[in-house]
């Protein structure tokens, strides 16, 4: 009971997210890609914010766009029933064939299925524990907020390199995200508050996963959000810890039901904040990984390790087709650094990768990416990841990181095309060349 209970738990989210980035298997950039000089920029894996979309959204035909806005805006846009995807064979060590396909169906105007089917990103990543069928959510639209079920990635807002709390790095999680906004007169403006729940089992036993958020535009150009999260192997009274501070509820059980005990428990925060001007921005996510409480209040028992993240960005559209983007991260911390945590059950993992930003723990990243539409026919995109350990408390890989993407589009659908990537690490060099030859739809 108590398992069914906590997926049903969360109360009091509909609303576009403001700049949060669409994970690179949503649908939304699939339907974005239908636009004029587009067309091949999901092979590339590029990724575009919610701001982005809607601006692109009119500059489609109308059933695409139709589609595009109700995915971003839930029943504000009209019921629709789309798919768009692509295909294409690949040449490497042996022949593979991969694909995405992703779209929406709505089943009444209250309620769509949203999904996406995909091997492409297993294929570049090497990752075969990627699920082929990444998105598979029911979301409804209701007069108390809007319930999304099943299973999906998450980002929640960060750059386009991904997400300090919560990113698309991680396999997709199944779970329940609630959303709603609230506007709360002319000088607190409107605030989109979202929270999500999640319940799987890991190493023989059971985990639990919640994250909330609270943000808002404060003008035009200025943007800012508050999130918290935690991981745990215990859900003492779950329903209350579905409506009060995840901090409060860490803190109130660690002392009452635990003496004190904190392993059963992974507490982490972010703030972020966007400038736009002109068609530029500049953005900041600061990362805090065990928030230490203080001392007085943890009666001078115990400190907790200071661990934390910060993710800044610059990001300048070269026109519609072309953009500039350039990020840095960096992760640094004691007790085994950020996103690791004194009780192994409890890092903030899940399966086979972080569930924050890619970056890892404890070190520094450089991260570049230019993409533009060469002439009508082709797409090109450079991408650089430079990684470093940001100290030496823990032996984590470091690497320089080269990709490349062109693609060329001829007799419409069809697509040729060459990813090549070079990796260096301090003992090795890697260099990958994927022939591909395939077609959208």
């Amino acid at each position: 009971m108590r398992a069914i209970a906590f997926i049903c738990l969360i109360t009091l989210g509909a609303s576009v997210a403001g700049q949060d980035i669409a994970p690179v298997v949503a649908p939304e950039n699939l339907l974005a890609s239908q636009a004029e000089g587009l067309q091949l920029a999901p092979l590339t894996g590029r990724v575009w914010n919610t701001r982005e979309l809607l601006s692109l959204a009119d500059a489609l035909p109308s059933a695409q766009a139709n589609a595009l806005r109700r995915l971003l805006q839930g029943r504000q846009a009209p019921p629709v029933h789309a798919f768009t995807g692509f295909a294409f064979a690949t040449a490497e060590d042996r022949l593979r064939l991969a694909g995405r396909v992703g779209g929406i169906f709505s089943l009444n105007a209250q309620t769509d299925f949203v999904f996406s089917v995909d091997s492409v990103r297993a294929l570049y990543e090497q990752r075969p524990i990627l699920p082929w069928a990444p998105i598979l959510q029911l979301r409804l639209y209701t007069a108390l907020g809007e319930w999304r079920i099943g299973q999906a990635p998450i980002r929640w807002g960060g750059g386009y390199s991904g997400a300090l709390l919560l990113s698309d790095n991680a396999p997709p999680l199944l779970h329940v995200n609630y959303r709603k906004q609230w506007y709360l007169g002319k000088r607190l403006g409107t605030w989109h508050f979202e929270q999500m729940a999640s319940l799987f089992d890991e190493d023989g036993s059971r985990r639990y996963v919640m994250a909330r958020r609270l943000y808002r535009d404060l003008s035009p150009r200025w943007e800012i959000a508050f999130a918290e999260a935690f991981k745990a192997s215990k859900l003492p009274d779950g329903l209350l810890a579905s409506v009060v501070p995840f901090y409060l509820y860490q803190l109130v059980y660690t002392w009452w039901r635990y003496d004190n005990n904190d392993e059963w428990f992974n507490y982490l925060a972010s703030v972020q904040t966007r400038y736009r001007f002109r068609n530029q921005q500049v953005y900041l996510e600061l990362l805090l990984d065990d928030l230490q409480a203080p001392r007085w209040l943890t009666r001078f028992r115990y400190t907790t390790p200071r661990k934390s993240g910060v993710l800044v960005g610059y990001h300048l559209p070269l026109s519609r087709t072309a953009r500039l983007t350039v990020e840095t991260a960096h992760t640094d911390g004691e007790g085994g650094g950020t996103y690791n945590f004194k009780s192994p059950q409890n890092r903030w993992r899940y399966r086979d990768a972080i569930l924050g930003h890619p970056v890892g723990t404890n070190r520094d990243m450089l991260w570049i990416r230019l993409e533009s539409a060469v002439g009508k026919q082709g797409y090109l995109a450079v991408e650089h990841v430079n990684t470093r350990m940001a100290n030496a408390s823990p032996d984590v890989p470091v690497s320089k990181e080269w990709t490349v993407y062109l693609y060329w589009r001829y007799a419409e659908r069809y697509v040729a095309g060459i990813r090549w990537q070079n990796s260096r690490t301090r003992d090795d060099q890697q260099t990958r060349w994927l022939v591909q030859a395939g077609c959208l739809f």
